[in-house]
């Protein structure tokens, strides 16, 4: 991905550890508005962007892993709502 490999030669160009790379990037990506973002996705390849779009949704249920498959007691919506009288 392009901007990717563009904003490692920028990192690299100021920095010589990688250790703050993730700040950096989260720093660069915080100042795009939502045009740029979708002008980003718009250059990617469509095996890149599959490429993303699979680590970015396998990234969130791993964070989420616990809230997304505790399983909830199954409540009918009628018992659910309050009877006003």
């Amino acid at each position: 991905m392009k901007f990717a490999d563009d904003l490692l030669a920028l990192y690299k160009k100021h920095f010589s550890k990688e250790d703050h790379l993730p700040i950096f990037v989260y720093s660069i990506l915080e100042q795009l508005d939502h045009e740029d973002l979708i002008h980003i996705l718009q250059d990617c390849k469509k095996e890149e962007l599959q490429d993303l779009v699979a680590s970015s949704v396998l990234e969130y249920i791993d964070t989420n892993k616990k809230k997304t498959l505790t399983p909830t007691p199954f409540q009918p919506i009628e018992q659910k709502r309050k009877k006003i009288h």
